[in-house]
């Protein structure tokens, strides 16, 4: 199961996957960590602070192309967890009511690139796994990180800016931190453990262009559906599914089992459905 990857959602949530064979996929500016993708500028200028030696305009051009790339590209997250029974995550996501499903993440992957690159062949779908930092920026993993993708540069100056070739290469390593954006969370989030499947696409694509709206709070909250079709060709790849630590009915599992056989799930198994190991009343 080490391959598994475990998404935490409520009873009407699961019940809506398993039928509908979709997802929605949030954009990450819409995402409940109000510093994403800003962490990496901090972590950016921290590399600056220890390494004082590199030029002001070369730090300035960096900066630059990489407030470029994260503006050219929409970044939409969905987010899972490599731990199937957290009890932070059941409070948070789950509802008191809900359901983690275990899926096969090189199958989801596979599947996913297939349904979103039939858009446009640009479009990238990357696996990462969140690092998380505190307020002062001390993650040593990803500081040793990003020295090795600038330290090469750390002796270019103005002239450097002038030749293409040179330029292409920083512009490599912009994009690469830029991707990098999307995987730190404030380490206030930790006990989430997550790991996400990210769909990146232009600004500009058809993808972004079928953007729908979810309301949350007041909020109007942008988001892309995996399978709007709910074509069989993308049936999401279930292995399990956990019941919640709460749950109050001795037919939860039976019922669930029914509902998965009675659609397109007919190879899981009453084995496939585990309940919460968590001792708790309520």
């Amino acid at each position: 199961m080490s391959n598994y990857i475990y998404h935490y959602t409520s009873a009407e949530a699961l019940k809506n996957i398993v039928q509908t064979k979709a997802f929605w996929i949030t954009r990450s500016e819409y995402l409940n960590d109000t510093t994403e993708q800003e962490v990496i500028i901090s972590l950016l200028r921290n590399f600056y602070k220890r390494n004082n030696k590199m030029s002001k305009v070369v730090q300035g051009f960096i900066e630059t192309k990489l407030n470029e790339f994260i503006k050219e590209y929409n970044y939409y997250i969905l987010s899972f967890s490599n731990s199937d029974d957290s009890l932070p995550l059941w409070n948070y996501y789950a509802e008191n009511d809900g359901y983690n499903i275990g899926f096969d993440l090189s199958e989801i992957i596979t599947i996913m690139e297939s349904y979103f690159k039939s858009f446009d062949e640009e479009n990238q779908v990357v696996n990462t796994k969140v690092e998380y930092v505190d307020n002062g920026y001390t993650n040593e993993k990803l500081l040793s990180e990003i020295d090795k993708l600038l330290l090469p540069f750390i002796h270019f100056g103005e002239d450097d800016l002038n030749n293409p070739d040179k330029v292409e290469i920083i512009e490599e390593v912009v994009l690469e931190l830029a991707n990098k954006s999307f995987s730190i969370k404030n380490s206030a989030y930790s006990s989430e453990k997550e790991e996400r499947i990210v769909v990146i696409a232009k600004k500009d694509s058809n993808l972004t262009k079928k953007e729908q709206f979810r309301v949350y709070q007041g909020a109007f909250i942008p988001y892309i559906i995996f399978n709007k079709e709910n074509s069989p060709e993308y049936k999401l790849p279930i292995k399990s599914i956990k019941i919640n630590p709460y749950h109050k009915l001795d037919m939860t599992r039976e019922s669930l089992l029914y509902m998965l056989n009675h659609g397109d799930y007919k190879e899981l198994k009453l084995d496939d459905i585990s309940i919460s190991e968590i001792p708790s009343r309520y």
